[in-house]
């Protein structure tokens, strides 16, 4: 289930940066199907804090990936 609803118009893959109930500022991103895949952690008092940490998660295309090993069956 979504945080929020999204507005009409959206073109996907993309984030979007919207006040909670709190009047924070908050980010989602959607996939290229228009689908929820990530959303912010925290909330932002502001909204250029809000751009900030959007800015890091696309930096981060290029940061490794690590998982735990797997267990033998």
């Amino acid at each position: 289930m979504p945080i929020t609803s999204k507005p009409d118009g959206l073109t996907y893959p993309c984030y979007w940066m919207y006040q909670d109930a709190k009047k924070e500022w908050r980010w989602v991103y959607y996939a290229g199907n228009g689908e929820e895949i990530a959303v912010s952690s925290e909330s932002y008092k502001s909204k250029s804090d809000c751009q900030h940490g959007v800015d890091i998660m696309r930096q981060s295309s290029t940061s490794k990936i690590y998982s735990s090993k797997e267990t033998p069956h």
